[in-house]
């Protein structure tokens, strides 16, 4: 059937018009959520500046084409002294899902990339709400050289979720495949280690 509106034959025009709204529709909330994603960064870096004295050099941004290139020229192939880490990062941000609530974090000091996390909120609920933001990978870059933020990393990544998971809507955090070795840290960050037959080894906290 030709509609003699649009020119649209057999109505595929209904078909691109909604894809097009799809498509607007996703952007504007990859914008909303990148706004949100800045307003949790700069909580947490005013947080650490004023209460730990760190320099104003400290950044936290979206992991981007930059940090990646810094990625491969000063983390690429190179493990932490127990074996841990050592992830492909490149890698893991191009599996992050396709929708606007992740959270691709770089840390810097000045040029110095010393974090990288991601992360990512549960699918929305009736009303846009979601349940529970989950931190999926943190990493600092392996020495030599000394990293300047040394032992800041998780606590920015768990601060910037945190705030982040709020303004989504989000009541729970849960750090995913946590470091074994750091469970007590975890514990005193709030967090409890969950374990269950029926799911990985975790850390929950309520927010």
């Amino acid at each position: 059937m030709w509609n003699a509106h649009t020119g649209d034959e057999y109505g595929f025009g209904r078909y691109a018009r909604a894809g097009t709204l799809a498509v607007d529709s996703y952007r504007a909330a990859s914008d909303r959520h990148r706004r949100a994603r800045v307003e949790a960064y700069d909580a947490a870096r005013n947080d650490v500046i004023a209460n730990l004295g760190i320099g104003s050099e400290l950044r936290l941004a979206d992991i981007d084409a930059a940090a990646m290139a810094e990625w491969e020229r000063s983390w690429a192939r190179r493990k932490h002294p127990r074996g841990v880490g050592g992830w492909n990062w490149p890698e893991l941000v191009r599996a992050l899902p396709r929708r606007a609530a992740v959270l691709p974090m770089a840390v810097w000091y000045g040029s110095d990339l010393c974090g990288l996390a991601l992360g990512q909120a549960s699918r929305s609920r009736a009303g846009g709400l979601r349940h529970t933001f989950t931190l999926t990978f943190v990493e600092r870059r392996p020495e030599p050289p000394p990293v300047p933020l040394r032992g800041l990393i998780t606590a920015l990544a768990v601060d910037v979720a945190e705030n982040y998971g709020r303004a989504l809507g989000a009541t729970r955090l849960v750090l995913r495949n946590p470091d074994p070795n750091l469970l007590s840290y975890y514990e005193l960050q709030g967090f409890a280690t969950v374990r269950t037959l029926q799911e990985p080894l975790h850390c929950l906290k309520e927010i």
